[in-house]
């Protein structure tokens, strides 16, 4: 099995994954890691790398005259703690205004970070960090990069869903017991190779009875895979999430989120989940609903349609409950694409690249 490593400049101990997992390589160079030990290392000793040293002790403690501007923004103190943001925009964005409150009233780095601790958000966001005493277990920096691992390390084994509906109360939780990322992967993959140690034909009986039990009990098809066995395994609460469908909701966004690019709410996939779409058919609809944003976004800019733009959710929204007025929307720009392309006789065109007829050639 070939793999590759992955750095980034908080993250020097990088991923080692299998070159064959192409969606965990994409998701981790599309937040900016890479396989390039030397310019990752190089870039930990800038503003939030896991060598950065931030001001002297004696620079921490003198007046923010001294060492910024008076008018300290919002801007600059996300520029000093880049991190804060990251996995959690909304509360992140709080904190960092707490952070900026506190420096321009003391002038103190020290006093800064005290003010951005003591926010109502900075328990939920950080949860676990501090210590019964008050002090803390790592920094802000660390810990949001060893959360990141422990989802990456869930990912690896087909957990995106669960990862994105319980990261925030199992993190606390391997802190408290002083689990780390590796030994949580460790964990996960022990669990994965006694389910692949059981023989298939035991495995897919197994697999038979959970979805006997759990179609019956929500009245709809399910089928449990063998990651979901991995679920059960580590978390026992995860049958009640099943039952309740909130697995199911978390499985659904991360597949779309993953396979589109976009974001997407709770209530956008509960309708979709309302229309009929289920996690096994998730991937495919999301591809299908993404490449057809794209070609409708395309064919909109080619006839100089500025204010028609359109997204993957439209489209798998459309494919699970069609909706009259897109499809005339689309339509439309289907039949001037044709329109364009048709004919020996050619297409007339105005100086905006509208079609407005047809014309002999």
């Amino acid at each position: 099995m070939a793999t590759v490593t992955y750095y980034r400049s908080d993250f020097l101990t990088g991923y080692t994954i299998d070159t064959s997992n192409t969606a965990l390589i994409e998701k981790l160079e599309a937040n900016n890691y890479t396989t390039n030990y030397a310019k990752a290392e190089a870039e930990s000793y800038t503003a939030g790398g896991q060598n950065f040293k931030g001001n002297t002790s004696a620079a921490a403690d003198k007046p923010l005259s001294e060492t910024f501007s008076a008018n300290f923004t919002v801007e600059q103190a996300k520029v000093l703690l880049p991190y804060i943001t990251k996995l959690d925009p909304q509360r992140g964005e709080k904190l960092i205004k707490a952070y900026v409150d506190g420096y321009i009233k003391s002038g103190k780095e020290t006093f800064a970070l005290a003010a951005m601790r003591s926010a109502p958000e900075y328990n939920e966001m950080f949860e676990g960090i501090q210590r019964t005493d008050g002090s803390l277990r790592m920094t802000e920096a660390q810990y949001l990069q060893n959360k990141e691992a422990v989802i990456v390390h869930f990912n690896e084994f087909n957990l995106g869903g669960y990862a994105k509906e319980n990261i925030d109360t199992v993190f606390p939780k391997l802190l408290a017991n002083n689990v780390s990322p590796d030994e949580m992967r460790q964990r996960l993959s022990a669990v994965q190779q006694t389910i692949d140690a059981v023989p298939e034909e035991q495995k897919s009986q197994i697999l038979g009875q959970y979805q006997e039990y759990y179609s019956n009990e929500l009245g709809e098809f399910v089928e449990p895979k063998a990651s979901t066995l991995v679920a059960l395994a580590i978390d026992p609460e995860v049958n009640a999430q099943i039952l309740n469908r909130r697995l199911n909701v978390a499985q659904i966004s991360a597949t779309f989120e993953r396979v589109t690019g976009e974001d997407i709410d709770f209530d956008s996939v509960q309708r979709l989940i309302g229309s009929g779409i289920t996690a096994q058919r998730a991937a495919g609809e999301f591809e299908t609903a993404a490449a057809r944003a794209i070609t409708a976004s395309r064919l909109a800019r080619r006839f100089n349609r500025p204010d028609e733009t359109y997204s993957a959710l439209e489209f798998a929204e459309f494919g699970a409950a069609p909706d009259t007025d897109f499809m005339d929307q689309v339509g439309s720009l289907s039949a001037q694409a044709e329109s364009v392309s048709a004919a020996a006789t050619g297409a007339r065109q105005n100086r905006e690249g509208q079609v407005t007829g047809l014309t002999e050639q």
